[in-house]
């Protein structure tokens, strides 16, 4: 009886953290949020958000997900920590110039784009949302990508509104091809970004 009085009491006194280590992330069950297991009081404004609330495809293949930027590899693709693991995002919609990882022989604005892209969501949290299809023929999850609610915060359209990164339209994920040709319109009509800089 005293023995087990004494293991009760040690497993009491060991704090939360230290009974169970675990990724910050619990698997992607479907319900659309990858939960963050750190102290609540220091919660990111981002966990707050119901993904359900964010744009997405007509008839998305996923639920949206939140997940944690591990890596930038250029200006429209990017590494996510989710509740599957680490997965390669291919943005839907925008193509950037390419940035050649192995000499210098980057496309016209390419490491600009990779560079801005990686201010706005290195080391953040983001929610993924998706379109018709999920997966490309590299075996890359295609989605939207955002960091708030807001119209300002859709990384698609504020690659195309700045200028770095130009429409890519790839059926059948074509939900927001009218409006992102718009964003890029704009940044034409001001020679904003690429369009001003590589002619």
């Amino acid at each position: 009886m005293k023995a087990s009085l004494l293991a009760l009491t040690l497993f009491a006194c060991v704090s939360p953290k230290e009974q169970s280590i675990e990724s910050p992330f619990v698997e992607d069950t479907g319900s659309g949020v990858a939960v963050d297991t750190d102290d609540e009081t220091q919660q990111d404004p981002i966990d707050l958000i119901d993904g359900a609330d964010l744009p997405a495809g007509t008839s998305p293949c996923r639920e949206p997900v939140l997940g944690l930027v591990t890596s930038v590899i250029d200006g429209d693709t990017i590494k996510v920590e989710t509740g599957r693991g680490i997965e390669t995002v291919r943005l839907i919609g925008i193509d950037t110039p390419e940035v050649d990882h192995s000499g210098p022989d980057d496309e016209c604005f390419g490491e600009e784009s990779k560079s801005f892209l990686n201010d706005l969501v290195y080391q953040h949290k983001v929610w993924l949302t998706f379109d018709a299809e999920c997966d490309d023929y590299y075996d890359r999850t295609l989605a939207y990508v955002h960091v708030g609610t807001d119209d300002e915060d859709f990384i698609q359209r504020m690659m195309l509104q700045g200028g770095w990164a130009s429409t890519l339209v790839v059926e059948p994920n074509t939900s927001f091809r009218t409006l992102f040709q718009s964003d890029q319109s704009v940044a034409q009509s001001a020679n904003a970004g690429l369009w001003g800089e590589c002619g």
